[in-house]
C-alpha cells in the first residue's frame, strides 16, 4: 500500500502540471488572439485613416476645381478692342438682349438661348452709317462692368423682360443707378417679350421702371418689342426703333 502512494502522488502531480500547462497554453493562445485582434483593429484604423485622407484629397480637389471654374465665370472674356464710342445694350440676364440685338442686325428674328458670358460686340449697317453695339452680360458677375463702359457709350439701350414681374424692381434699381452717372445720355428702353400672355403693357412698364424720373434733359424712348417666329421679318416697331437709334447715335457723334 505504501508503495502505491508515491505512484498516486506522481499521477496527481503530473495531472496538475498538465492542467497548468493547458491553462498556460490557453493564456498564451488568448494573448496571441488579443494581439491579433489588436493588430486587426490597428489595421482597420489605418485603413479608415487612409480612406479619410483620400476623401479629403478628393474634396480638396473638387473645391479647387469649383473655385477655378467660378473664377473663370466671374471674369469676362478678353475685353473688346478700343473703338469709337459704342451703343451699349444692357439689362438683366434672360431679358432677351442678344436676341433683340441679332434681330436688329439681320432684320430677321434671330433667337439666342445661351446667356452672354462677358461681351458681345455687333456691327449693324444702315443706309447712312455703321453702328457699333456692345452688349455686356446681365448676370451678377458682369454687372460691375456696366458703369465702366457707360462713359464710352453713345446711348444706352436697356432691355427688360415684360413678363418677369418679380425682377422689374431689380431692373429699375440698376437702370436708375446707370443713368444717374450721366444725366444727358439718351435712353432707349425695350419692353421685350410683349407676345407673352403675362407681359406688362407699355404703360405698366413705364410705371414699374419709374421712367418719368429719368430727367428732363435726357432723350428717352420706350418700345414694346418681341422676337417670335425664328427667321421671320422683324416687327415694324423694331424697325422704327432701329431707325431712331441710328438717328440718336448720329446726333451724339
Amino acid at each position: 500500500m505504501k508503495g502505491k502512494e508515491p505512484e498516486k502522488e506522481k499521477i496527481r502531480e503530473k495531472g496538475k502540471e498538465e492542467k497548468k500547462t493547458e491553462v498556460e497554453k490557453e493564456k498564451i493562445k488568448g494573448e496571441e488572439k488579443g494581439k491579433e485582434e489588436n493588430s486587426n483593429c490597428k489595421e482597420e484604423e489605418k485603413r479608415k485613416e487612409r480612406e479619410t485622407e483620400k476623401e479629403k484629397e478628393q474634396l480638396k480637389g473638387k473645391e479647387e476645381k469649383e473655385k477655378k471654374d467660378n473664377s473663370a465665370v466671374t471674369k469676362p472674356p478678353l475685353e473688346p478692342p478700343e473703338k469709337n464710342k459704342q451703343i451699349l445694350v444692357l439689362g438683366l440676364d434672360g431679358a432677351g438682349k442678344t436676341s433683340v440685338l441679332h434681330s436688329l442686325a439681320l432684320n430677321r428674328v434671330q433667337h439666342s438661348v445661351a446667356p452672354t458670358q462677358g461681351f458681345n460686340a455687333v456691327c449693324i449697317n444702315t443706309e447712312d452709317s455703321q453702328m457699333e453695339f456692345l452688349e455686356i452680360g446681365g448676370s451678377e458677375p458682369f454687372r460691375s462692368y456696366w458703369e465702366m463702359y457707360l462713359s464710352k457709350g453713345l446711348l444706352l439701350i436697356f432691355v427688360v423682360d415684360s413678363a418677369d414681374h418679380n425682377r422689374l424692381p431689380e431692373a429699375k434699381k440698376h437702370l436708375h443707378q446707370l443713368i444717374e452717372t450721366n444725366p444727358i445720355l439718351p435712353l432707349v428702353v425695350f419692353a421685350n417679350k410683349q407676345d407673352l400672355e403675362a407681359a406688362y403693357r407699355i404703360t405698366d412698364i413705364h410705371e414699374a421702371l419709374a421712367l418719368s424720373e429719368v430727367g428732363n434733359d435726357r432723350k428717352m424712348f420706350l418700345f414694346g418689342t418681341q422676337v417670335t417666329e425664328n427667321g421671320s421679318e422683324i416687327p415694324s416697331v423694331m424697325q422704327d426703333a432701329k431707325d431712331l437709334i441710328a438717328h440718336l447715335a448720329a446726333d451724339m457723334q
